[in-house]
């Protein structure tokens, strides 16, 4: 019924879709993380590589080169050294790349957040800014707990244990090298778990007091909460996760532009259309056009 959810894209239907040439050197871990050396992926690339529903949370820190990535509806050109962070729900899409960059690729499943993590520390890695510029030293830093990681989560017999140590103090590590080492206030909280609930529920529930009873608050509390930490409405935010999943039909299916907007319940294809316009700067047909 709602066929959106399912076009999560996997670490392992990445590899097959979006990458090229001989690839013997990408053999995934069978754990719900997974750390990739950017050597391995970037000169595999097919550039550009359209809008996909990552079934991950997504870090990346490169030490050496660039490359420009989009989430959501901004894009982020991101310069070694420097840290981007993406968590799951988010749709990504990338649009060019140094194919000599250097640095890792972190995938990592939400029960594995969940596990790791207390709540209100997983609502300050993603409080983050997507984008972290490092200073030399703290890349370093960083540099090595990964290294640490990746030997572990790909040795013969990995030690899961260690694993999450070495993971939970890289993720750490970020916090404490962004603005997030600050209390999480409680506006703050409420907007972040918006946000998540929005990922989580936007096909089946598009209705503000769902929200604002999931989260115990007024509708009216919860908008002001929004509206001060994401600076738009909540019915704002709502049309700018459909959108972000309309750009994900548009790319990888045949359906018309009004087929997409009655799924994703839009009630006018003309309406739908006027609002992604306003929101990717084009018409949906445009959009299209350019992964023909």
């Amino acid at each position: 019924m709602y066929p959106v959810m399912e076009k999560q894209v996997n670490a392992e239907e990445f590899v097959e879709r979006f990458m090229s040439g001989s690839l013997e050197h990408l053999v995934p871990t069978r754990s719900p993380v997974k750390i990739f050396r950017l050597s391995d992926i970037a000169p595999y690339l097919k550039i550009p590589i359209p809008p996909i529903f990552l079934g991950y949370n997504l870090v990346v820190h490169i030490t050496e080169g660039y490359f420009k990535h989009q989430i959501g509806p901004q894009t982020y050109l991101v310069q070694a050294p420097a840290i981007l962070i993406s968590n799951y729900g988010n749709i990504s899409a990338i649009k060019s790349v140094d194919k000599s960059a250097q640095g890792y690729c972190i995938l990592i499943k939400d029960n594995a957040m969940t596990s790791l993590f207390r709540e209100q520390e997983i609502l300050h890695i993603f409080t983050i800014s997507p984008l972290l510029n490092l200073s030399s030293e703290d890349s370093q830093d960083l540099y090595q707990l990964l290294r640490l990681l990746y030997g572990e989560l790909h040795a013969v017999t990995p030690y899961w244990e260690l694993s999450e140590s070495l993971l939970k103090s890289a993720l750490l590590k970020v916090i404490k090298l962004s603005a997030s080492t600050k209390i999480v206030n409680r506006k703050q909280e409420i907007a972040m778990l918006f946000k998540q609930l929005v990922h989580k529920n936007f096909l089946k529930e598009k209705r503000l007091d769902f929200y604002a009873d999931k989260l115990a608050v007024s509708v009216n509390y919860l908008n002001r909460c929004v509206s001060a930490v994401f600076k738009r409405s909540s019915k704002e935010l709502i049309l700018e996760v459909l959108i972000m999943h309309s750009q994900l039909l548009l790319s990888e299916s045949t359906k018309s532009v009004a087929d997409i907007a009655f799924e994703l319940e839009f009630a006018d294809p003309s309406y739908f259309s006027r609002i992604f316009k306003k929101n990717v700067g084009m018409s949906p047909s445009a959009y299209r056009n350019q992964f023909k």
